[in-house]
C-alpha cells in the first residue's frame, strides 16, 4: 500500500483533478467552489460523523466513518481521522475544485476607528459564514456598559460609540457566547486648547478632533472661576471663545463629553521705566519707555505725598513694546519732590522724582560674594542725593550675566529721590568660560561716574546626595565640594552640570555604574579642569561602567547621557596592579576618617591576594569584590550592613580573598586615623570546590558530564 499510495497522489493530480487534505473545525465551514461543508459527531457514537454539503440547488446529509467517503458536485470528500480533544475533523478532496477556504459559522472582528478621552469609536465586522442576529453586550472592568441588538450578515459592518471611553473593553455576542477584547493603548484629547492669547480680551481657541461636542470653558484665577462660557464644537472645527477678564497668569479649564483638560498660561508683565522729567514752570514732562515683551494699556497719574497734584487726573497711554510714550501736566510750580504712578488692571509701578539738583554718592553693602556653577550672586548697592544715575559693570567675564534691580523691577538707570537702594544680580553659567573655580574674579560697578570696586568667586557644585545605607546619607549631608572615596547618587537629564571634588594628590579612578549601565544605558564621564575645559572623556562601550584614570589633583566630573538617567559616581585612589602603599589618613570633613583604593586586578585572575596592614592607631580593614553592577552597588564604606568579601579591625591586620578568573577591580576601604602601610603579595592557587560555582566551572563541569553519559548510552546500545 505504501508503494501505491505515491502512484494514486500523482494521478489524482493529473490535469484538473486536485487532491488535498484539510483539517475543519466543528465550529467552521469548508467552502468548496459554491459548496459549503459542515459537520457534527454523534453524541452516542463519536466514531460517526454527519458530513453537511450545501449546493446552490441541493444539498446532502450523510453519517460516515473513518475512510468513508462521499461525492457532491464533482468532488469527492473522505472522512479522515478526528480530534476528540480539539474537535477538529481532517477531510481528504479529490476531484474536480478550483478553490478552498475556512470560515468561522459564527465570528466577528472589532477594529479601534477613532479613541479620544471622551468616547471610543468600533467597527464591527462579522467575520463568520452566517447572519449574525444576537445581542451585542460591551464590558469594561467587568461591568456592562453597553447593550444592544445587531443583525449583520457576512462580510457586513457597524459602526458603535461608546462613552464615556476605557482602555481596555470586551465585546461579546450574548447568544452565541462569542467575546473579543481590545486594549486601547493610548487616549486622543477629543478637544485640545491651539491658543491663548490676550489683547483687550482673554481669548482661546479651541480645536475639535472627533465627532460634534458640548464644550464648557472656564477661566480661573488662583483656583477660582472668575468666567464661563458653554459652547458646541462641530466635528473637526476650530472656534475661539472670548473672555472678559484679561489676567496676567491663570488656568483654563476645559470639560467636555466627562473628560476635563487644564492648561495654565502666563503672560509676561510690561515693564515701565522712566526714561527722561523735565519741569518747566509749572508742566511737567514725562517720558516713559516699555522694556518689556507686552504691551501696556494703562493711566498715568502724578502725587505729592499720596495726593494727586497733576491736572489732568490722570492720562490714558498704550505702549508697545521697545516704544517710547510722552504724557504732560500741570503741577504746583514750587514742587520738587513728586511721585509719577503707572497702573493698569495688572501692573502698576511709581518712580519718586526729585527736580532740585545734588550730588549722588554710591557704596555697595557686600563687596564680596560666592556662588556656584548655574547659580547667583548678589550685591547690594546703596544710593544717597537726588538726581538720575545710569548703572553698569566692567571687568566681568561674557559668560556672567548681570542685571541691576529696584524692587521688582529690572533697571539700567533710576531717578534716586533722597535715597534708594538697588540689587546686582550675576546670573553664573553651568560651565566656567573666562574664568576659573575657586579664584577670586575683581569687576566694578559704575554708577554714572563712581566705580566701586567688588569681588566674585565661583565655586562647583557639590549637592550629590551621598550614597548608600550609612549615616551621611540618612542626614543628607553635603559640603562645598565633593569627597574623594565616597560613592554620590546621580541623576540627570542628557549632561549633567560639573561637580566638583576636593583636591587630591595621586593616580586617581573616576567611576559611573548602577541600575541604569546594567540595563544597557551609555553613561559617559568628562573630566574637566577649573576653567570649564575637557581634560578627557570615557570611552567605555555601552553597557558597561564607564571610568577615567587620571592624575589630575584640581578637577571636576560631568556626567553625559539620554534622557532621565541615574547613576552611582565614585573617584577613589587608583593602584594600577598592587605594590606597597603608605597612608596618612586624617579625619576627613564630613566627621570620620577613610581612604579607598581601587585596585586593578586583571593581572591576578586566577591568584590570591594576600595583603597585610599595619598602623600606629585602630582602624578598620574592609575588601569588596568590585566587578560584578552589584557587586559595585553593594560598596558602602561606611554602612555597618557590611557586603563585601574581607573585614577586620585593629593596628595589625592580615588576609587573603581570591581572585576570580573575570575580576577586573578589588576595592578596599581603610576607616579610621593613622599611619598605615599595606604591602601586597600575589599567590598561586590551585582550583577550589567554590570555583566549580563560578559560571566557566559550571559549564565546563556540565559539558564533560554530557559526553561521558553519551559515550555511556553508545557502549550500553551498541
Amino acid at each position: 500500500m505504501k508503494k501505491i499510495l505515491p502512484f494514486l497522489i500523482l494521478l489524482f493530480s493529473v490535469g484538473n483533478v486536485l487532491a488535498m487534505s484539510i483539517e475543519l473545525g466543528i465550529d467552521e465551514v469548508l467552502i468548496v467552489d459554491n459548496t459549503v461543508v459542515s459537520f457534527d459527531v454523534a453524541q452516542n457514537d463519536p466514531s460517526l460523523v454527519f458530513l453537511f454539503l450545501e449546493g446552490k440547488n441541493k444539498s446532502m446529509f450523510k453519517g460516515l466513518h473513518f475512510g468513508e467517503s462521499v461525492v457532491f458536485n464533482g468532488v469527492n470528500y473522505t472522512v479522515g481521522s478526528f480530534d476528540s480533544s480539539k474537535a477538529i475533523l481532517k477531510i481528504h478532496l479529490s476531484g474536480n475544485y478550483s478553490s478552498t477556504r475556512i470560515l468561522k459559522k459564527r465570528d466577528f472582528e472589532v477594529e479601534v476607528m477613532e479613541a479620544f478621552d471622551a468616547y471610543v469609536k468600533v467597527r464591527i465586522k462579522n467575520t463568520g459564514y452566517y447572519e449574525i442576529n444576537d445581542t451585542l453586550v460591551v464590558l469594561a472592568q467587568g461591568m456592562e456598559i453597553y447593550s444592544s441588538p445587531i443583525a449583520l450578515k457576512s462580510e457586513e459592518s457597524l459602526v458603535v460609540k461608546i462613552s464615556p471611553s476605557y482602555t481596555q473593553l470586551t465585546f461579546v455576542l450574548k447568544e452565541a457566547k462569542i467575546s473579543k477584547s481590545i486594549a486601547i493603548t493610548s487616549l486622543k484629547d477629543l478637544v485640545t486648547i491651539e491658543r491663548i492669547w490676550r489683547d483687550e480680551k482673554l481669548h482661546v481657541l479651541l480645536k475639535n478632533h472627533g465627532d460634534p461636542v458640548n464644550v464648557t470653558i472656564k477661566l480661573l484665577v488662583n483656583g477660582l472661576t472668575i468666567e464661563k462660557r458653554e459652547i458646541s464644537l462641530d466635528s473637526r472645527k476650530e472656534k475661539e471663545v472670548a473672555f472678559e477678564v484679561t489676567p496676567s497668569q491663570g488656568a483654563i479649564l476645559v470639560e467636555y463629553g466627562g473628560a476635563i483638560k487644564q492648561e495654565t498660561f502666563y503672560f509676561e508683565m510690561p515693564r515701565i521705566t522712566l526714561v527722561k522729567v523735565e519741569k518747566e514752570v509749572d508742566k511737567l514732562k514725562i517720558w516713559l519707555r516699555n522694556d518689556g515683551k507686552t504691551t501696556f494699556s494703562g493711566r498715568v497719574s502724578v502725587y505729592q505725598s499720596s495726593i494727586i497734584v497733576g491736572e489732568p487726573y490722570f492720562v490714558n497711554v498704550t505702549i508697545k513694546p521697545g516704544e517710547e510714550a510722552y504724557v504732560e501736566f500741570k503741577v504746583p510750580e514750587e514742587a520738587q519732590i513728586l511721585t509719577i504712578g503707572v497702573t493698569s488692571d495688572s501692573y502698576s509701578v511709581t518712580f519718586p522724582i526729585s527736580l532740585k539738583g545734588g550730588e549722588i554718592s554710591a557704596k555697595a553693602i557686600n563687596s564680596y560674594g560666592k556662588g556656584v556653577l548655574g547659580g547667583s550672586v548678589s550685591y547690594v548697592i546703596t544710593l544717597t542725593g537726588n538726581g538720575k544715575v545710569r548703572f553698569g559693570v566692567e571687568g566681568l567675564p561674557e559668560s556672567i550675566k548681570a542685571h541691576f534691580y529696584y524692587g521688582e523691577t529690572q533697571v539700567k538707570e533710576l531717578e534716586v529721590v533722597q535715597n534708594a537702594q538697588v540689587v546686582l544680580v550675576l546670573r553664573l553659567p553651568h560651565l566656567p568660560q573666562g574664568f576659573r573655580i575657586d579664584e577670586p574674579i575683581g569687576f566694578n560697578v559704575t554708577v554714572n561716574e563712581i566705580k566701586i570696586p567688588l569681588e566674585l568667586e565661583v565655586g562647583g557644585i557639590g549637592i550629590l546626595p551621598v550614597y548608600g545605607d550609612n549615616w551621611l546619607a540618612k542626614v543628607n549631608y553635603t559640603s562645598d565640594y565633593h569627597h574623594v572615596g565616597l560613592p554620590y547618587r546621580v541623576v540627570g537629564k542628557e549632561i549633567t552640570s560639573p561637580f566638583l571634588f576636593e583636591p587630591w594628590d595621586g593616580e586617581k579612578i573616576a567611576i559611573i555604574y548602577g541600575r541604569y549601565i546594567r540595563q544597557g544605558e551609555d553613561l559617559r564621564l568628562h573630566l574637566l579642569d577649573f576653567s570649564g575645559n575637557i581634560i578627557a572623556s570615557s570611552t567605555q562601550e555601552k553597557g558597561k561602567s564607564d571610568y577615567l584614570i587620571f592624575n589630575e589633583s584640581k578637577f571636576m566630573i560631568m556626567i553625559e547621557g539620554d534622557n532621565y538617567f541615574e547613576g552611582i559616581l565614585l573617584v577613589s585612589d587608583y593602584l594600577n596592579e598592587p605594590r606597597n602603599i603608605t597612608l596618612n589618613i586624617k579625619r576627613r570633613d564630613f566627621g570620620e576618617g577613610l581612604r579607598t583604593v581601587i585596585i586593578n586586578a586583571t593581572s591576578l585572575r586566577g591568584k590570591k591576594l594576600r595583603f597585610s596592614l599595619s598602623s600606629d592607631r585602630e582602624v578598620e580593614l574592609r575588601v569588596y569584590y568590585f566587578t560584578l553592577n552589584s557587586e559595585k552597588k553593594n560598596f558602602d564604606p561606611l554602612s555597618t550592613n557590611f557586603k563585601g568579601i574581607f573585614r577586620g579591625r585593629g593596628k595589625i591586620i592580615t588576609g587573603e580573598v581570591g581572585v576570580r578568573s573575570y575580576e577586573d577591580f578589588i576595592a578596599m576601604a581603610i576607616i579610621g586615623e593613622g599611619n598605615v602601610t599595606i604591602s601586597f603579595e600575589e599567590v598561586e592557587r590551585v582550583a577550589e570546590v567554590s570555583e566549580v560555582t563560578s559560571k566557566a566551572y559550571f559549564i565546563l563541569g556540565t559539558l564533560l558530564a554530557l559526553l561521558l553519559m553519551v559515550v555511556y548510552l553508545e557502549k550500553k546500545i551498541g
